[in-house]
């Protein structure tokens, strides 16, 4: 028996690129899966593609209206609080609005979960190895990496891709790894680490976090994160280490 699924898609401004016809093909085949959408105070037309998105299959379709935009941490956060306290699911996580990590991946992360009882969170991971077909922008690939590692730093863990937005939790877990509003608007997946730390333990957070190597991952050109983020980066970094030291 398929676990049930809840996967949060966070959206701003998504009215002329979101892939409708995509998801609705994709929950014909699995009817276990459902996805709340996060319209996170969008200032074009994307409330009412969601809304129409939501009326061609109610049951696995939710829209979540944010008046404000809280950002992608906020939207989130909303998404994933929102199911978690509403619907009876095993498994709650998040996925971009783009579909770079392509819906399949939504199987491989819940078979993780179903074959491993004892972990907690498992994270995509864009590693390009043979057999997989991971397709990323150079120059972000090269900032990536150089980020990855004062991540791993920080958390003084050997984590490879804090940052890919494919990600699925058991749901009892949500509360403490979203407990409270999130210090960086594109950092927060760090920050879920440092609280799951916390939690577990540094040296015991391998036991209940895992990362798997996604098969297809492909960067979108219209990238909702821009190159000059990349300088305020460190001061976030800082700003997470500074509240999540141990």
């Amino acid at each position: 028996m398929s676990s049930t699924i809840c996967i949060i898609i966070p959206c701003y401004n998504e009215a002329s690129r979101l892939p409708s016809d995509t998801f609705l093909q994709y929950q014909q085949r699995h009817p276990n899966v459902r996805f709340c959408f996060v319209n996170d105070g969008s200032k074009d037309q994307t409330l009412a593609v969601l809304k129409h998105l939501a009326q061609r299959n109610p049951a696995q379709n939710e829209v979540l209206h944010l008046e404000q935009n809280q950002g992608k941490a906020g939207a989130v956060r909303a998404g994933m609080l929102h199911m978690q306290e509403s619907s009876a699911v095993d498994y709650i996580g998040y996925f971009d609005a783009d579909l770079a990590t392509p819906l399949e991946a939504i199987n491989d992360l819940e078979a993780y979960l179903d074959s491993n009882p004892g972990r907690q969170m498992v994270m995509g991971s864009r590693i390009q190895h043979l057999g997989t077909h991971i397709q990323r922008n150079t120059q972000r690939h090269y900032i990536g990496r150089v980020i990855a590692t004062g991540i791993s730093l920080i958390l003084q863990l050997p984590v490879y891709d804090t940052q890919c937005g494919a990600k699925l939790f058991r749901r009892a877990i949500v509360p403490v790894a979203f407990k409270s509003p999130f210090i960086s608007p594109w950092l927060f997946d760090v920050e879920i680490l440092a609280r799951l730390i916390q939690h577990f333990g540094r040296t015991n957070l391998g036991d209940f976090v895992a990362e798997m190597p996604l098969r297809e991952w492909i960067e979108q050109s219209d990238s909702r994160v821009k190159l000059s983020y990349m300088f305020q980066m460190p001061v976030e970094l800082y700003k997470i280490y500074r509240t999540y030291r141990t």
